[in-house]
């Protein structure tokens, strides 16, 4: 009785010892395949929609976004969605511009580089009634290190109603994608 006993006893304790290594063989070879984190991480930190013309009730608006990777590692920029609708990814101009020749564009730029509205074709940063706009420098900026910023800017042709709220996505080039929501006639 005693022999059958300690015998018992034993065969648990193998049993025990079996469903053990099986589990925690299982339990690691789950959670260490389970993918990577993402290291691609672009962030709004805020946007403009007050640019003028909106402001001289133009027929074309501006929308200003300033971006930072937030993110561990390099991302670049190789589409940016208006709504749904694919924009065109153009250099920036520095010659005076209508808005409304340009209204599918989406322009990237360091966020040195200065955009306004103008009266006249010789980007004269003015409030002006002639929905043109042009850009301080024709650098683009698509790749963002790390901690970098940046912006991107949308032309508006009709401007936006004041008050509508929109969808902005940026994908980039590995597929990561950022969605921004922006509010016409506001700053965030």
């Amino acid at each position: 009785m005693i022999i059958a006993t300690l015998l018992l006893i034993a065969i648990a304790v193998a049993a025990g010892i079996v469903v053990y290594v099986f589990v925690n063989g299982l339990a690691g070879s789950l959670t260490s395949g389970g993918g990577q984190q993402t290291t691609e991480r672009l962030q709004m930190q805020s946007y403009n929609f007050a640019l003028s013309p909106q402001a001289c009730a133009c027929s074309g608006g501006i929308l200003q976004i300033f971006l930072l990777n937030s993110g561990t590692s390099s991302t670049t920029i190789s589409a940016i969605y208006e709504d749904g609708v694919l924009q065109t990814l153009s250099t920036p101009v520095t010659a005076a511009t209508l808005i409304s020749t340009i209204s599918t564009n989406a322009y990237t730029a360091p966020s040195t580089t200065l955009v306004n509205d103008f009266t006249t074709a010789t980007c004269t940063a003015t409030n002006g009634a002639a929905a043109t706009m042009c850009f301080t420098a024709v650098t683009t900026k698509t790749t963002y290190s790390a901690g970098d910023v940046g912006q991107i800017v949308l032309p508006w042709s009709p401007a936006a109603t004041a008050g509508t709220s929109h969808t902005i996505k940026v994908v980039s080039t590995t597929g990561a994608t950022a969605v921004f929501a922006v509010t016409a006639g506001r700053s965030g």
